[in-house]
């Protein structure tokens, strides 16, 4: 069980899920492949360090510093990976609820009539594998961010859908009491 479905309440259903793309791992993935080939590099011109002058210092400062460039490369790819594992949103019939993050956890629980808009954007890899950063504003002025979305779109229209579907509810609540009142 998820964050998400340990943190419904009675008579709550998911309406939709933000549906996390992976596709946000390319540019990590492609920095750590580039540390990977320096660190081999280096190793090979440790070695060759090394047969030159029998196993000289610098052959070793070498391999220790190219891996060293390995590990400090692939350090945003693993970053990424653990906030796409960790990134948990969705729309239910009466709030908007999510989390994200392990050790620095950042949690939204708006409820539908409390949220004031909803907007996303794309970069430019973000547009090439169809992601986006969706913002949820409230209506106390805080918005919040969560990167990564790949059915952005989708997960906007549904948060606009609830909000509409709960102020028609309202208003019939309303017009309900109304008539009742006049009914006496």
């Amino acid at each position: 069980m998820d964050y998400i479905e340990s943190n419904l309440r009675k008579e709550e259903q998911i309406v939709v899920r933000a549906k996390i793309s992976w596709w946000t791992l390319v540019g990590p993935a492609i920095f750590s492949i580039l540390g990977l080939a320096l660190a081999i590099y280096l190793s090979s011109l440790a070695s060759e360090a090394n047969s030159a002058t029998s196993g000289s210092g610098l052959g070793n400062i070498l391999v220790y510093f190219g891996w060293g460039l390995f590990v400090v490369f692939t350090i945003p790819l693993i970053k990424q990976a653990l906030i796409n594992a960790t990134t948990h949103l969705a729309v239910t019939n009466k709030r908007v609820v999510g989390k994200v993050g392990v050790l620095k956890i950042d949690t939204i629980d708006y409820p539908i009539d409390k949220v004031d808009n909803v907007s996303f954007n794309a970069g430019f890899f973000g547009n090439i594998f169809k992601y986006a950063t969706v913002q949820i504003g409230s209506v106390s002025g805080e918005k919040k961010k969560i990167g990564a979305i790949g059915n952005a779109q989708e997960f906007k229209n549904n948060v606009t859908d609830a909000i509409e579907a709960h102020a028609a509810e309202a208003r019939a609540a309303q017009a309900r009491e109304i008539a009742a009142a006049m009914g006496k």
